[in-house]
């Protein structure tokens, strides 16, 4: 019988996770340089073990949703080229698609929680929730989304959080549930937006919300312009300005959402090289391509590159 390979860092351990409940929530305590998950894994032999702090050190990005909670201590966070000190209450919505890191600020003992949901649970999330301004604060803003939430609003949170975790240990089909409403509420409660601008009429036609989740699944990106004209029937012009009435972006931007996605996955590989990452994913030019890659997250390509061979 061929011996499991035990986890030794955050993104191994939620992801085969997530690949059995496609949702979850972890717990975890940040001191001296160490990560250690506090809560134990009943996918996973129920272990709980020392983690390798460089993954979250090192810049990087996960295929699934993360939502963070800081309760104790001080965090830098890092994304997408911007840099933000979290305090306790600290909030924040982490997407599939951003790039990031968490780093220690002193050498305080730092608590914190992370509610993890699979890429497929978070479009179902999206869909059942039909509130266009959430899935624009989600999907569009430059930084992920940031909440401060005040103390006693922040410890009962943790307490729930905590009550999921326990109960996937005992009860995975409870704790699954009780996840998902929570994530339903957080979005619910901290996404929708106020403001007349980002305020949709009615949601996107379905034939536009199919298309675009017909294209987030594409392995193939060399060629996705002329792809996503040709699977519909409208004229461009009429795409385009339905495209941005809903989803405040083109369809020029929402694929270059995508390639720059890909691209961060691919550049994680050591053998990768950046000219060929280009080419295969459409860009017209290397130069482009940088462009791109530095104003979406705030390092070149080989900046990223030289980031992840630093924490090997």
């Amino acid at each position: 019988m061929e011996k499991e390979t035990p986890p030794h860092t955050l993104t191994v351990q939620q992801e085969r996770f997530l690949n059995v409940t496609r949702t979850a929530v972890f717990l975890y305590l940040l001191q001296d340089g160490e990560v250690y998950a506090m809560n134990s894994f009943p996918h996973l032999h129920k272990l709980g073990f020392l983690l390798n702090a460089e993954e979250i050190q090192s810049f990087h990005v996960h295929e699934f949703a993360e939502i963070l909670l800081l309760v104790k201590g001080h965090l830098l966070h890092e994304v997408n080229g911007s840099h933000h000190i979290l305090p306790p209450g600290s909030l924040v919505f982490v997407r599939p698609y951003d790039l990031h890191r968490l780093l220690p600020v002193n050498s305080e003992r730092t608590v914190f929680a992370s509610l993890t949901l699979a890429s497929s649970v978070l479009r179902e999330l999206l869909d059942y929730l039909q509130a266009p301004s959430v899935l624009h604060r989600f999907e569009t803003a430059p930084e992920a989304p940031f909440r401060q939430l005040p103390p006693d609003e922040a410890h009962a949170l943790m307490l729930r959080m905590e009550r999921i975790s326990n109960a996937q240990a005992v009860n995975p089909e409870s704790s699954t549930l009780l996840s998902r409403v929570l994530a339903a509420q957080l979005f619910a409660e901290h996404l929708l937006s106020p403001e007349p601008s980002v305020q949709k009429d009615s949601p996107p036609p379905v034939w536009l919300a199919r298309l675009r989740t017909e294209v987030e699944r594409w392995e193939d990106l060399r060629d996705a312009p002329r792809r996503l004209h040709a699977a519909v029937s409208c004229h461009p012009s009429h795409l385009c300005k339905t495209f941005r009435h809903y989803y405040d972006e083109t369809p020029t931007d929402f694929l270059n959402r995508l390639r720059l996605r890909r691209a961060v996955r691919l550049l994680a590989e050591p053998q990768a090289k950046i000219a060929s990452v280009a080419a295969d994913l459409g860009f017209e030019s290397l130069s482009h391509f940088h462009r791109l890659f530095k104003r979406h997250y705030g390092l070149t390509p080989a900046q990223y590159r030289c980031s992840r061979a630093l924490a090997r």
